[in-house]
């Protein structure tokens, strides 16, 4: 059961911007966490898309999970976690493995209502999150990669979650920069809006 508030066994935390950072947890084995419904109400929320093309999140929707969509990144890059969600039928277990993430439309899908996480196998997310204290008039749009690509537009920063480049951000990368991935690699793409 929920112990206490802190889920993570280790946290390391990458500085972004005044606006951003990115962070890496790994989740207690064997632990079981519940967020309260509304716990990302401190975050600034995007306009609400539904979601179509990202199964993890489009399989939930369509089963009548409700959804916010804000400037955050979730990507499993370890281990596994229970997500039980409360549908209109009673609850629903979804099982998050590696590669498994939130992000489609700009940004970052966040169950409204209360869920919980059970984690196995040293589960572990790279997330990148909102600081509470943002820079006025500033919008940030998310793509999470998995294949190599070559930028047409230029980006505020790339950042690997997972390859051989593993926490490492290159910032203001321009068009034609090449987002080298292997299969299993996934890196963020950050930009202004």
């Amino acid at each position: 059961m929920q112990a206490d508030r802190r889920p993570t066994v280790t946290d390391e935390v990458i500085a972004i911007n005044d606006d951003l950072e990115i962070n890496y947890g790994v989740f207690k084995n064997d632990f079981t966490f519940r967020r309260p419904a509304n716990s990302w109400r401190l975050w600034p929320m995007l306009g609400f898309v539904p979601p179509r093309l990202n199964a993890t999140i489009a399989e939930m929707y369509q089963a009548g999970v409700a959804w916010t969509l804000c400037e955050h990144v979730s990507i499993c890059i370890n281990g596994s976690a229970d997500y039980v969600f409360e549908g209109p039928d009673g609850p629903i277990i979804q099982t998050w493995t590696p590669g498994c993430h939130n992000v489609e439309n700009g940004g970052g899908y966040l169950p409204a209502g209360e869920f919980t996480r059970h984690f196995h196998d040293d589960f572990t997310l790279c997330c990148v999150v909102q600081k509470l204290k943002r820079t006025p008039g500033v919008q940030y749009r998310f793509e999470v990669l998995t294949e190599p690509r070559v930028l047409t537009q230029a980006a505020l920063f790339i950042h690997y979650a997972t390859g051989p480049r593993q926490r490492q951000t290159d910032f203001n990368p321009t068009p034609g920069y090449a987002v080298d991935l292997a299969p299993g690699d996934i890196a963020i793409i950050c930009s202004i809006r």
